[in-house]
């Protein structure tokens, strides 16, 4: 009995063990790589920690550390081949992670070459400007469905880290993103993760590095409005190039000091209310009143992904997972970026439901993003008229 026991222990003791990691298997591959410095008169790329990971039909196996030598560049060796093996480059530099695109190695390919652009650090968030920020409010019976949408650009040469201690992950909060009190059912898209935000007295905060360049940060919830008003405060902690804010129904009343009506849009059988402002300064406080809350019976709103540029021009897109359309479009100045915003909605909307492999998501997704960021570089008057 005592052996038999001892035996049904050692079974559990070895079923327990974890399993080990997969590597990838020998072979004759190499990665060569380069890490060049974007930042004017930036530091040196020497002696830099660079990680390779490993993925075996997209499933990461492992990874591998190296150094750079004083000229920034890294080697990688003896690296699997074979169809579905794909690897990333991660390097770290002054407390941000950069990631190249994924790389695998075409039939009778052996050699790889590579080159990631980094940035000198700062702490300081004097660069970090919102483009334009939109909040659209759907109006239920009791109830008010927000989506907020956050463009950020970065318009220096370095990467902004974000400030203060740091969390318990090892990072800095970068932006604080407004929540009002008592809301449920928050979601995030965008470049927005769960696994990076920690909560604010205000809101929340994003603890992941801004680039030099646009980010795109979203996020949806629900607010309680049985009384038939609300009453949204907003904090700018950022200047703000243009706020707009769209309400559903055309007999909600809305009042605000620093937003200006413009005309009704009509989306999917639904009027909105549009108001718009521009040139916000931090330190100010966006109040809007709603009143005359109509409490209309309606069915569940999928999780909606805004992209609205342009409101002050009268071009306003919507974009609803797995669908497109245009609303209405009576400037053409900001086409240009409207498609790109689409594009990259659509994108992450095709990867989502499984309709393209991660490395084309990806691949694509950098190419129109570096697009959207010339566009923005642009002079103003490029851009069409506000």
């Amino acid at each position: 009995m005592i052996k038999h026991i001892l035996v049904l222990l050692v079974a559990i003791l070895v079923l327990s063990l974890p399993a080990p990691v997969l590597a990838a298997e020998p072979g004759n591959g190499t990665i060569e790589g380069q890490l060049v410095n974007g930042t004017k008169d930036g530091g040196s790329v020497a002696d830099q920690q660079v990680t390779l990971k490993t993925y075996l039909n997209d499933a990461e196996t492992g990874s591998t550390n190296g150094k750079t030598d004083v000229q920034g560049k890294f080697v990688f060796a003896n690296l699997a081949t074979a169809s579905g093996y794909s690897y990333q480059a991660v390097p770290s530099y002054q407390e941000a992670d950069y990631y190249s695109e994924k790389i695998s190695f075409a039939e009778g390919e052996t050699n790889k070459s590579i080159e990631i652009t980094v940035y000198d650090s700062t702490m300081s968030a004097e660069a970090i400007k919102l483009d334009t920020t939109h909040m659209i409010v759907y109006v239920g019976q009791g109830t008010l469905e927000v989506i907020e949408f956050f463009l950020f650009s970065n318009q220096s040469d370095r990467t902004y880290i974000g400030s203060g201690e740091k969390t318990a992950s090892g990072t800095r909060r970068t932006v604080i993103l407004p929540l009002p009190d008592k809301t449920t059912e928050l979601q995030y898209g965008g470049e927005l993760m769960v696994c990076c935000v920690v909560p604010g007295e205000q809101g929340f905060f994003d603890t992941m590095p801004i680039y030099p360049g646009v980010k795109e940060l979203s996020y949806s919830y629900n607010v309680k409005s049985s009384s038939g008003k609300y009453a949204f405060s907003r904090p700018i902690n950022y200047p703000t190039g243009q706020y707009n804010f769209l309400i559903q129904g055309e007999g909600v009343q809305v009042t605000s000091s620093r937003l200006t009506k413009r005309e009704p849009l009509s989306f999917e059988n639904s009027v909105f209310s549009n108001f718009s402002g521009a040139d916000l300064a931090p330190g100010e406080n966006l109040a809007i009143q709603i009143s005359g809350l109509p409490q209309p019976s309606r069915g569940p709103i999928l999780w909606i992904i805004l992209t609205l540029v342009g409101l002050g021009a009268g071009s306003v897109l919507l974009v609803r997972r797995r669908q497109l359309q245009q609303v209405s479009s009576k400037d053409n100045g900001e086409q240009s970026r409207q498609r790109l915003l689409l594009e990259l909605a659509q994108l992450d909307d095709n990867f989502e439901s499984g309709q393209i492999p991660e490395e084309s998501y990806r691949k694509q997704r950098t190419q129109k993003k570096s697009q959207l960021v010339s566009l923005m570089q642009r002079p103003e008057k490029n851009r069409g008229s506000r």
